[in-house]
Order: structure tokens, then sequence, then C-alpha cells
């Protein structure tokens, strides 16, 4: 039904301004390019209860902008409305012409004349560059293009490099060929090319008296490089983890125009060099989640140099009986060999561990290099590592090894380990805390034997002799064109452990000393499967083919398809961190790499709420038991086989955990 009243232009549009806005449609006439769901998050009209005129016809031009800047020059939109008097409703409708969209003839780069030939082979390098001819104009991509340009030349000494804003130059011509044309001209303005000269230190507050020079080891550039912007902001991020700084920043000292050089100079403030802190913590370990307290104190500039040296005690408790005592010393070299690609650590700590089955005193000396590699190789980091411990494992009940059969009650082990690991990274995820697009993959290579096998002849010791490889593959995809709001992530997990060597070890039983042969490698070098940042269907440590396999097995396969959403992330309130998950987790633990088996793949289902804070993602999980190869007595394998009151009682688990899941 429609209005048959007359009215003037102010009442007719408060009266349109009372009706309810019903639908709100899109029509296409010839070619469909964007989705609806595309076109309504852009226009207002859809957000609101009643129907404003004035937002209708702003939204007319909102949407023939959008198809304007995606090429589609020519685009007409058109409107309907559909108004009904009984129920004051409204529905509204964009009819949509698209026509053809312009596609880039040329790309013009006006003021390069003067720069050197090879940063011209950069500028036209098809493999950096954002806009091409003869594909479809964009003006996301020719923004994209320009920035560029003038990022390009900031990093090859031009500092003060700046571009016009692009011109889109649409042809009109009676050649067939120029039809849909349009031609692309920047036009630069590169300046003059600097390089670096020194940079001088400006601290307003050393309170301590310090000697800083040596932070300037942790800049990217040296006196008479080539300027870079990105090399100035690399530099200023790594002055930022110095822990005595605070604040640091590079700012430009003064310009030698004459020599073309860039004089700069780093200020900030010095803050307390000693810290006392107490922690409240929560952590996954060995698929545990540990929540407990800690007292650190810090030495944030040790012996005059950016060393850190850190004591820390912590206690975590899981259960009344699964708890961890650790008592830890820290040094940091942020640089070796003078070389702020390359810093260390070297930990010792002491470390009671006590759970039903063990309680494992351990004294632990580990020594760790970083090694980050140049941006340009497909290796981002190189870890080296060595860890020499000495544990003692009390055992406290029976439990079964490998090819003893058992290891018995009230009995004690005293071994020295001697571990050498590498691992190869390759990051380039772009956020920590919500990553939503990039690949992260790592190796690792662990050898137990070589040393510890010559410390066990001199002293007679138990010592264990083990191969270890693994491989961690992530890769996430952002669903929502760049507003990271929605996410679909994958984990893929491998492991196996080889044992070698005659591992013949004492055991004491009462006092008494006993020389027996098993293959028993220490509980932290295991695989274990279940738990909130494994196959989730499965409380930790409870997931396995073979009996015992809660203290670990040789052998891993384990996977996670999750999508991961923030749907209020453009509010302005608590909500705004709150997000979502939809997960499938696989995967299963086997004694031996012999021993895997494609038919013993669990698969777990399931929904989980996170919300992001400064530490990390707070995430509560409900995971169900989809698929279990080796269901428990009365239940079937599949999920859908079984009873509801079976489900719920006996394929549901809920996680809990701070952090991601990977």
């Amino acid at each position: 039904m429609f209005y048959t009243q007359l009215f003037s232009q102010d009442e007719l549009e408060s009266e349109l301004k009372k009706l309810k806005i019903k639908e709100v449609n899109f029509t296409f006439e010839g070619t469909s390019s964007f989705d609806v769901d595309e076109l309504s998050s852009l226009i207002s009209t859809p957000k609101n209860e009643y129907f404003n005129p004035e937002n209708f016809a702003s939204d007319i031009l909102r949407i023939e902008k959008f198809y304007f800047d995606n090429g589609f020059i020519d685009a007409f939109v058109d409107t309907t409305t559909d108004i009904n008097i009984d129920d004051k409703t409204i529905i509204a409708t964009f009819i949509i012409k698209e026509n053809s969209p312009y596609l880039i003839n040329k790309i013009n780069y006006f003021g390069l004349e003067d720069i050197p030939p090879d940063l011209i082979d950069l500028f036209l390098n098809k493999e950096t560059r954002f806009i091409y001819q003869n594909e479809r104009y964009s003006k996301k991509m020719v923004s994209m293009e320009l920035s560029r340009i003038t990022t390009l030349l900031q990093n090859n000494g031009y500092a003060n490099a700046y571009s016009d804003q692009p011109e889109i130059v649409k042809i009109e011509s009676n050649n067939p060929f120029y039809k849909n044309k349009l031609n692309v001209n920047f036009y630069i303005t590169p300046g003059k090319r600097y390089l670096f000269g020194r940079t001088r230190i400006q601290i307003s507050n050393n309170k301590y008296n310090l000697n800083l020079s040596d932070i300037l080891k942790d800049l990217e550039y040296n006196e008479n490089d080539i300027y870079s912007k990105e090399k100035l902001i690399e530099s200023e991020i790594r002055l930022n983890k110095i822990s005595i700084l605070e604040n640091p920043r590079i700012q430009i000292d003064y310009i030698d125009s004459t020599n073309n050089k860039i004089y700069l100079k780093v200020t900030g403030n010095i803050t307390n060099k000693y810290e006392v802190q107490p922690e409240f913590l929560g952590y996954d370990i060995n698929n545990l989640f540990y929540a407990g307290i800690g007292l650190s104190f810090k030495d944030k500039f040790l012996w005059g140099t950016g060393r850190t040296l850190t004591s820390r005690a912590v206690a975590l408790l899981h259960s009344d009986q699964t708890n961890i005592l650790e008592f830890l010393l820290e040094l940091y070299q942020p640089y070796i060999f003078s070389n702020n690609k390359i810093n260390g650590f070297w930990k010792i700590s002491g470390t009671v561990y006590s759970d039903e089955d063990f309680r494992i005193s351990q004294i632990k000396n580990t020594f760790t290099i970083n090694y980050e590699l140049p941006k340009y190789t497909y290796l981002n980091y190189l870890v080296f590592d060595w860890k020499i411990g000495n544990d003692r494992f009390y055992i406290k009940r029976s439990i079964p090894t490998d090819s003893t059969g058992i290891l018995i009650g009230n009995s004690t082990i005293n071994s020295f380990s001697s571990v050498f690991g590498i691992s190869l990274i390759h990051d380039n995820t772009n956020n920590f805390a919500f990553p939503t697009k990039g690949y992260y993959q790592s190796y690792l290579l662990e050898e137990s034997g070589l040393l510890s096998n010559i410390v066990k002849r001199l002293f007679a010791t138990t010592t264990f002799s083990y191969i270890k490889i693994s491989s961690l593959n992530k890769l996430f995809i952002d669903l929502s064109r760049e507003r990271g709001n929605s996410v679909l992530a994958f984990k893929l997990l491998t492991g196996a452990i080889f044992e070698y060597g005659d591992n013949v070890s004492k055991i004491t039983i009462g006092g008494t000393e006993y020389e027996i042969s098993y293959n028993f490698i220490p509980f932290e070098a295991k695989f274990i499967a279940g738990g909130s940042i494994s196959v989730r269907g499965w409380p930790a440590r409870k997931l396995g083919t073979f009996e015992g396999s809660e203290f670990g097995g040789n052998f891993l396969l384990e996977g996670t398809v999750e999508h991961r959403s923030k749907p209020f992330i453009d509010r302005k309130s608590i909500f705004k961190d709150l997000g979502f998950v939809l997960f499938m987790d696989y995967g299963n633990l086997w004694k031996t790499p012999s021993k895997f088996s494609p038919y013993q793949i669990n698969i777990a289902t399931g929904l989980g709420i996170r919300y992001y804070t400064i530490i990390g993602p707070i995430r509560f999980d409900i995971a169900f038991k989809f698929y279990d190869y080796s269901p428990d007595s009365g239940t079937n394998k599949w999920l859908y086989q079984n009873s509801f009151n079976v489900i719920m009682t006996k394929k549901l688990t809920l996680q809990f955990g701070i952090g991601n899941t990977f």
C-alpha cells in the first residue's frame, strides 16, 4: 500500500522517519561483482530501526563511491521504496547497474629521472608492485602502490621523499582499444639522498651514571650507511627491549645539507636498575594448566652493560598432588661477538616436580644462543641450546615402562643428562596475541647421549641416549578482508624419538643399589597428548594408544583446524576483546614410530570463548570426542552413535587455559 496524501518536503521526511525498516534489498541490472553482505556493511540504512531519508540518500553515494573506487567508474545506483501504511514499515531497495569496469592502460612515474638505475629497477619490479597494466583499477591498490613508492625511496636514502595524490586520467577516444581504459600517474619528489651520520646518546636522568655506549650496538645501521627509515624504526624497536631504558626514541639531531648526512640522537629515561616484582602466574606445562605465584629480583644493567640478571622463585599448582617449585638464576646477554643479531641466555635452575607417580628433583644448567637471520632468507631464527642436568627420580608407585614391564615403587633413580638441541624457525605471522595471517614453521633436532655417555663411564651414573625430531606448522588465513575479526587457523605437529645405546642404569630400592636395563627417557623429553593445547576432547595426558601413555610416548601426530572470530572488534566497550572459536582437533600418541597407524587417529570437535588481554587470551573450551578409535566400555566410536546421556557424561571435556592454543 502507498501513501495517497500530499505532504510538503519537510512533512514527508518527518512521516518517513516514523516508518520501521522491514527489509533492505539489493538488485542488480546485469553483472554482480560484490557480495550483498559486503555492500550492506558499507551503508547505514540496514543498521537503523527507523528509516532516515538523509541516510538513505547518503547510502546511494557510498555505494557509488565503493564501485568507483573498485574500477566501476560508470556504475549507477537507483532506489525504490515500498511503504506499508497499515504496519508503518518500509522496504528499501538499491538497484545497481555496474556497467563495465575500467582497466589500467599505463602507469607513469614522474620525478624519478635522477635516482640510480638500481632503484628504477626496484620500482618496476613486478614482484613488489601492487598495480599492473590491463588489470581492473582499484583505489586501494593504487594507494598501496603510492605507499610502496614513498617507502622505497625513504629506505634508500631519500629521507624527505614524498608523492602527490595519484592522478587518474580517464581516456576519451573513438578507438575501441581505449574504451574503459585509464592512466595512473604518480608525481614523485625524491629530494636529496642522505647518509646516516653519527648517533649520540642524550639521556636526561642518568641517575646511576651508566656508560650507555654499548646500547649503540643495537642499532640496525652504521655511520655512513645509506639512510633508511625502516632501519631507523627497527633500531628503535631494539632499543625498547633494553630493560634499563624507558621510552627510548631515535630523533634527528641535525641535518648536514653540505655532506648530505643526517645526525641522530637517542633520547629517553633511565628506569630503576633494580626491580623486585611479585607475580601471579598461569601456564600450560605438559598439557596441564598450572596457576601459582612467584617473586623475582632483576638487575637490568649488570656490570655496566646491557646484560640483565634475573633471580626468581616460583610455586605452581595443578592439583593437591601435582605441583612445581622452581628457583632460577638467569643471565641475558643482548649481543654476542658484538653482533646484535646474536643473543643468549645462561640459566641455572633447581626444580622439584611432584605428581601422583613421581617426585623429580632437578638441577639444570642451560646455555641458549639465538641467531636472528636476515629477512630475505626463508629461515628467520636459529636457536642452539645445551642443557646439562642432574635428575633424581623418586618413583612413588610401580608404573609400566617400555621393556622391563614396571618401575618398582619407592625406588630412586639418579641420572645425568647432556642434551644438545637446534631449532630452525620461519615466522611471518603478523601478530602474537591474535595472528590473522602468515605462516609459522619450526624444526627441532635434539640429541642426548654423546657427552653424557662419557660422564656415565667416568662416574658410573645413569644417563639416557636418544635422538628427538619434531616439526610444528601453523597457518593463518584472514577471511575478513584485512579487518582481522575472522580467521581460519591450522596446526600440524609431528614428532618422533629414537632411542639408542645400552641404557643400563642404577636404581636404589630400600637403600640397596641394583643395576637394570630399561628405556626410560625423562618425562620432559617425551611427547604427551590430550589437554587444552592438544586434542581437546581428552583431558591432559589422557590420550594415547598404549598403557602408560600418560607418562609419554615416542611418536606424536596431532593437528587442529580452528575458526577464530572477534565479532565486536569495532565496538568501544569491554566486548571489543571478546572472541569465539569453532575447532576440530585430531591426533594420537604412539609408543614408538613403528606402531603408528592412521586408523588410530582420534578426532575432537567443539567450541570455545576467548577474552583477549595484555597477557594473552583467557580461554574456555567445550570439546567432544567425535571419533574415538578405542572407546570406553559402554560407548561407541562415533559421537552420533551414543545417547545424549553418554555424550554428556563420557564424551564431553571442559578445557581452560591462558594464551593461544597455538
